[in-house]
């Protein structure tokens, strides 16, 4: 593997390691708990990192179609941990595989891309740049999201009547 390549690996590793750590003692109704002011769930954001990763990686980065249905990704139904946490898992091994096959010249090669609808020439490092960026973004969420749907503190966020 590429040195170059290394240190996005190495930014992916500790993201994946934090977000299951968040996860891990969570229930399926802790997962599923929503603020009454927002619209993201833990779950929600489980599959929303997967689907985002996959796509950055394996498809703008990687050249090849995943097919992704983001809008889906934000979909109410209800969703069970261990099927998000393995999708998640295997997310992980697909794009980790992905940035392992490429070069340090692979990274300065530019692919058109549609960012903001906006048509745009982005470099393949910026793009995996976005895709951790974007990654960290969701993981202080699900952090925050962990802690507001354990037991006692849900309420304690509730406005006051």
């Amino acid at each position: 593997m590429d040195s170059q390549i290394t240190p996005f690996i190495e930014t992916l590793e500790l993201l994946h390691e934090d977000i299951f750590k968040a996860v891990e003692p969570l229930s399926d109704d802790q997962i599923n708990w929503r603020h009454p002011h927002l619209k993201n769930t833990v779950g929600i954001l489980l599959r929303h990192v997967a689907g985002s990763e996959r796509y950055w990686i394996i498809e703008v980065v990687g050249g090849k179609s995943i097919n992704r249905k983001r809008d889906e990704e934000f979909g109410k139904d209800r969703l069970q941990k261990a099927l998000l946490v393995d999708n998640l898992r295997k997310a992980h091994g697909e794009v980790k595989a992905a940035l392992e096959s490429l070069t340090a010249r692979q990274l300065l090669e530019e692919v058109e891309h549609i960012y903001r609808d906006i048509p745009r020439r982005i470099t393949k490092s910026w793009a995996i740049l976005h895709s951790l960026t974007h990654t960290s973004y969701h993981l202080g969420q699900i952090q925050l999201f962990s802690k507001m749907a354990a037991k006692g503190a849900a309420e304690q966020l509730q406005p006051q009547r």
